[in-house]
C-alpha cells in the first residue's frame, strides 16, 4: 500500500500512525493471543499517550507518511526492531553534502533537532525526539557523517550524510 498522496497531511498521517490492518499480520506481539482489537485497545489507553506507535504501524517511508520528505532525501529502507528494547521501526535516509545544509535546516524546522555540530570525527545531531505531530508518536530523528574535519561551508566535499527516523511501539 503506497501511503503517498495528494489528500494531504491526514491520509498521510493515516498511514503514518498504520491504520492499515494488513500490517498486523506483519506485526508479532508479545502474546500471541492477543488480537488486532485488544492491542489497539491497549493502544488508546495506555500507548497514544505515552507517545508509542500503533502496534500496527508498518515500517515504512516516515517523512514521506509525514509528508515531510524533500524530494533532494534518498529513502534507503526501515528496519524493524522487534528484538530491541521499545522495538523501534527505523527508516533510513540519505542526503548528498551539497543539500545537507538545507535538510538540517528542514529537520530543525519541522521537528525542532538541533543543528549538527562535529566531534571527533563526524558531524552529527545530539539524540533528539519529539511528538509529530503534537498528539502524535514519539519520533526521534538523528543526522550525521562520519568525515574529515570539514567546515560547513564545504559540506559540498562529503559525498552524503545519513538521517534516520524511528517510531517506538513499546515503552522502556
Amino acid at each position: 500500500m503506497s501511503c503517498h498522496t495528494s489528500l494531504g497531511r491526514a491520509v498521510s498521517l493515516f498511514c503514518l500512525l498504520g491504520l492499515a490492518g494488513a500490517a498486523w499480520a506483519q506485526t508479532p506481539s508479545q502474546d500471541p493471543g492477543l488480537t488486532l482489537a485488544d492491542a489497539l485497545a491497549d493502544w488508546d489507553a495506555h500507548g497514544r499517550a505515552a507517545g508509542l506507535a500503533r502496534p500496527d504501524t508498518p515500517c515504512q517511508d516516515f517523512l514521506l507518511a509525514m509528508g515531510q520528505k524533500p524530494d533532494y532525501v534518498e529513502y534507503l529502507g526501515c528496519e524493524r526492531g522487534d528484538d530491541m528494547q521499545m522495538k523501534p521501526l527505523t527508516a533510513s535516509y540519505r542526503v548528498s553534502g551539497a543539500a545537507a545544509a538545507r535538510m538540517e535546516a528542514h529537520l530543525h524546522k519541522v521537528f525542532g533537532m538541533p543543528p549538527l555540530a562535529f566531534v571527533c570525527c563526524g558531524w552529527g545531531s545530539p539524540p533528539y525526539s519529539t511528538r509529530y505531530p503534537s498528539d502524535g508518536p514519539t519520533v526521534m530523528v538523528g543526522m550525521g557523517v562520519e568525515t574529515p574535519s570539514y567546515v560547513r561551508e564545504q559540506w559540498q566535499k562529503i559525498p552524503y550524510f545519513n538521517i534516520t527516523v524511528a517510531v517506538f511501539r513499546e515503552l522502556p
